[in-house]
């Protein structure tokens, strides 16, 4: 069955478009959680830092060092300002004597 003038088109823009991504680049160029653009190393992409789970050292330089046009923001400055830190960790308080204080029903 011969192609609509649609999927003609489709064909053509597809390879176009293809052509675009740098991520198909042979196997360094495959995006994925250690690449380049996805690493936090103080450029504007990369937010992560190549481990699940770890939320503290990621982030662009805006995130860790704020956006030179807006005060105080970043990571950075706002930890300066965080009552609690590696010294003095929020932690969940002794609720031991607070037994038979409620009931549910």
């Amino acid at each position: 069955m011969a192609k609509s003038k649609l999927e003609e088109l489709s064909d053509i823009y597809r390879v176009q478009n293809l052509i675009k991504n740098d991520y198909q680049k042979g196997e360094s160029g495959k995006y994925g959680p250690t690449h380049k653009n996805a690493l936090s190393d103080g450029d504007a992409k990369g937010k992560g830092s190549g481990t699940i789970g770890d939320t503290s050292n990621g982030g662009s330089d805006i995130d860790i060092n704020g956006n030179p046009s807006i005060p105080k923001t970043g990571r950075n400055q706002l930890m300066s300002q965080n009552l609690y830190d590696s010294e003095n960790q929020y932690t969940v308080p002794d609720t031991s004597e607070n037994a038979d204080q409620f009931r549910t029903l």
